[in-house]
């Protein structure tokens, strides 16, 4: 009994590393969608997606480190070659959409109110005269 007692010891260690790479894969997958999915929200809402995409990235340099340690070379470098630029590509967007607020913010209330086509069309010629207008201003013109 002793003899089985100790082989249980034994693998605990093993799967506390598999547990915690779990976990924070599991916590990964988690902040990756609610990444996308308040992307997809109005704003200001999608202004968040910057937030849980820096999470994000702090979860995968984390797996990447752990599966590194663990032999599991292909996950790691996985993670890095594709999580890496969609994480930074998501905080990007929202440094962008924070950057552009009030063109933004104008062009999804003017989408929101449009009711036919022409009036989309419309938003759209306005929101590139209001955005041309905006970015001058900025540079001082």
């Amino acid at each position: 009994m002793s003899s089985e007692h100790d082989g249980d010891q034994d693998e605990r260690p093993g799967n506390e590393g598999a547990a915690r790479h779990r976990r924070v894969l599991g916590g990964l997958m988690l902040t990756m969608l609610a990444s996308w999915l308040l992307l997809l929200a109005p704003l200001p809402f999608s202004l968040a997606a910057g937030v849980t995409g820096l999470a994000a990235l702090v979860l995968l340099i984390l797996l990447a480190v752990q599966s590194f340690r663990q032999g599991r070379r292909v996950t790691a470098v996985l993670a890095v070659l594709v999580g890496v630029p969609a994480t930074l590509m998501i905080v990007a967007g929202s440094l962008l959409s924070l950057l552009f607020y009030g063109p933004l913010a104008e062009i999804e209330q003017c989408r929101s109110t449009a009711i036919t086509e022409q009036a989309r069309v419309l938003c759209d010629a306005q929101a590139q005269d209001s955005t041309a207008s905006w970015i001058s201003s900025l540079l001082g013109g």
